[in-house]
Parts: C-alpha cells; structure tokens; sequence
C-alpha cells in the first residue's frame, strides 16, 4: 500500500484514510447484502452471477479490513491525535473483532445449503454488527464531511491514495 510508505502521517491524512476505509467497508457490506436478498430462498448454486457478487463483496469486505489493519499498524505507534485517538488505540481490537464476525458470516454462507430467510437475516445482522464496530470511525468521518469544500488538500489527497490502494486489490 502506497499510504504505508509516507514517512509520517498527518492528522489530516489520517482522516481521509478514516473517510476511504469507512466508506469503503460499507460499500460492500452494503452489495453483500443486495446480493444475499437476491439470493434468499434459492439453494446453491442456481444463481451464479448473484453467488459471484455476493462473493466479491464479501471477500472484498476482508481486503478492505485489511488494507485498514496494515495502516492502523503501520501508524499506531508513532501518530497523536488531537481527538478521536481511540481510533488508532482500539482499532487493533475492532479489525479482530470485525474479521472474526464476518469470518463467521463468511463460514454460515459457505457451509449452508441454501440461502434461506433465516441466513440471509442472520448474515444481515452480521453485517450491520460490523458497521456498527466501527461506530466512532463512522461519526469522524460524518463530521469531517461537515467541512465539505474546506477539508485541508492532505485529507483528500489520502483518501483518494487509499482509495487507490484499496483498488489495486
């Protein structure tokens, strides 16, 4: 990833990265779900351009966790914050936490036999679960968006980096 070899991260940056990455994420949990309601109640494999995109999008969930786990990483022992440093303290403990949720989603998908009510439900809940992990990242960036036009040149540039990064996938 092209953001993880800035020699520093300004706080700017940093949020842009935060604005990319929760957007991202919830870009695909958003189609995985589109996808899983197209799916529900038709058993495997009788819908297979549905099945790919479920696919993508739910193993595009895990890249874009961890493309954010390699920056929280990278950074967390060397950049303050002047608010939200939870951000970067807890955000080890919230990448396990989301990976093992959509690991288990992930798993229920594969070993069931159909897409029934109850999956399908189940995995939607899932799904808003990890949303909802990442609640603090979420409010950053709904007050940074406040800013609109005046976001600092840095904040856009790094979102638009990691969103590059989060592409080359």
């Amino acid at each position: 990833m092209r953001i993880t070899r800035f020699p520093s991260l300004t706080e700017p940056q940093f949020f842009g990265c935060v604005a990319a990455f929760v957007d991202s994420l919830a870009g695909e949990l958003n189609s995985a779900t589109i996808s899983l309601r197209r799916l529900e109640g038709r058993p495997k494999g009788t819908a297979f351009a549905y099945e790919m995109t479920l696919d993508t999008h739910r193993y595009g969930a895990l890249i874009v966790l961890d493309r954010w786990s390699t920056l929280v990483h990278a950074f967390v022992p060397h950049l303050r914050l002047s608010r939200r440093q939870t951000i970067l303290e807890d955000g080890p403990r919230r990448i396990a936490t989301a990976e093992d949720i959509l690991g288990r989603t992930n798993n229920a998908i594969d070993s069931s036999a159909a897409y029934s009510a109850e999956l399908v439900e189940a995995c939607v809940m899932a799904f808003q679960s990890l949303n909802t992990t990442f609640a603090e990242e979420r409010a950053e960036v709904e007050q940074s968006a406040k800013l609109g036009p005046l976001l600092p040149e840095d904040y856009r540039d790094a979102r638009r980096i990691f969103l590059e990064d989060l592409a080359a996938r």
